[in-house]
């Protein structure tokens, strides 16, 4: 029997499932289904875009491998919550090391659950991308070979993500081992995109339509990133546990300076903020804070880096003259480990007119978790 069989594939450390359905009260257009993990997290919201007003996007990114014991139960209900006209699915790179012949079975058990639940959906194979670490990278090969096969056995269209990116320079696309900087996932979301289109028929919407789609998937606390902030009491940063995306930014918006990833690679629980320094004063941080004018907040945070390094952290006026609240600064090591500090707010203050700050005086890799501001 096999380990997808009797259950008793090894998990990680952490598993994670994340999934979207943009537009979800609508149904003029055809609805695509983006299957993955990390990476298709990486390019769905440019996908997204590219399709807007041509479909609407579902997604589903999981850490799991299509052998373990939760997948087809996690896919059926991502299946039957719509109908989907594409489905674009890809497993892999939590694959590296299971067993061909199993990841196989699973992978052919999969397509078989797709085909049963969506019978009339188009299914598109994507390869797995490659990796910085050339070793890492035959073995994504030899699963998408096996991929490959599947697919040429079963008739299905292949989108190959890894011939895209395997030619590019690892040190200017790949920000870690896994993952791609913002250039990179454009132009996967465009080959997702341009694939999609081309078994739908090839149709593109006008400008208009995209704008009218992707103002209907606006969502108040989606992915779209437009966070509403509420006054008083609680955790008043929003997102501060970073297992979605928005509310958070880095600064200067340069990417040869600073870039900032939401991830599950090296987190501290689910996902955690990366924020990869590349020179020196970098900041990220959040806008508006919800603070009370005279009220005292205790400031925490988990944080960890690449190496030991100093971090500032506090609650600073946007315009000059700079102004600082619950200034404090942090010796960050390699391990996980919690600071916190007290913040007593002064009367008149204005939050439209504050930012909530990290500022990183050297050049690393920091990553941040569990940030919160609550009220004493």
């Amino acid at each position: 029997m096999s380990m997808a069989a009797n259950g008793a594939h090894p998990r990680e450390g952490t598993e994670w499932d994340t999934a979207y359905w943009y537009n979800a009260n609508d149904n003029k257009l055809p609805r695509v289904l983006l299957l993955g993990d990390s990476i298709c997290n990486g390019y769905q919201t440019a996908a997204r875009d590219a399709l807007a007003g041509t479909a609407y996007v579902s997604f589903y990114a999981t850490s799991k491998c299509v052998t373990d014991r939760s997948y087809l139960k996690a896919l059926t209900y991502i299946l039957d919550e719509y109908d989907y006209t594409v489905i674009h699915f890809n497993n892999g790179l939590h694959s590296l090391g299971t067993d061909r012949a199993e990841w196989e079975a699973g992978l052919r058990a999969a397509i078989k659950l797709i085909r049963e639940k969506k019978p009339s959906a188009k299914l598109i194979w994507c390869s797995s991308t490659p990796l910085k670490d050339s070793a890492l990278t035959e073995k994504a090969k030899a699963l998408n070979a096996i991929g490959a096969k599947v697919a040429a056995e079963l008739g299905l269209p292949v989108n190959d993500l890894f011939s895209l990116m395997d030619p590019l320079e690892r040190a200017k696309y790949w920000t870690d081992t896994y993952h791609y900087n913002n250039d990179a996932k454009k132009m996967q979301a465009a080959q997702v995109a341009e694939t999609i289109r081309a078994v739908m028929g090839g149709k593109t919407a006008t400008a208009d339509e995209a704008k009218k789609a992707l103002a209907s998937a606006a969502s108040d606390t989606g992915p779209d990133g437009k966070i509403t902030t509420v006054a008083d009491a609680g955790p008043v940063l929003k997102n501060g546990n970073f297992e979605e995306t928005g509310g958070w930014n880095v600064y200067p918006f340069k990417e040869e300076n600073v870039t900032l990833a939401i991830t599950d690679e090296g987190a501290y629980a689910g996902k955690s903020a990366k924020i990869t320094v590349l020179k020196a004063g970098a900041q990220f941080y959040q806008h508006k804070p919800m603070l009370t004018p005279g009220a005292t907040y205790r400031i925490s945070y988990r944080v960890r880096a690449e190496q030991a390094a100093t971090i500032q952290v506090h609650v600073r006026t946007q315009k000059p003259p700079y102004e600082l609240y619950g200034d404090h600064k942090s010796g960050v090591g390699t391990e996980w480990k919690e600071f916190s500090a007290t913040l007593t707010v002064p009367a008149g203050f204005k939050p439209e007119a504050h930012v909530f700050f990290f500022n990183f005086a050297t050049p690393g890799v920091y990553w941040i978790d569990d940030v919160k501001v609550e009220k004493q």
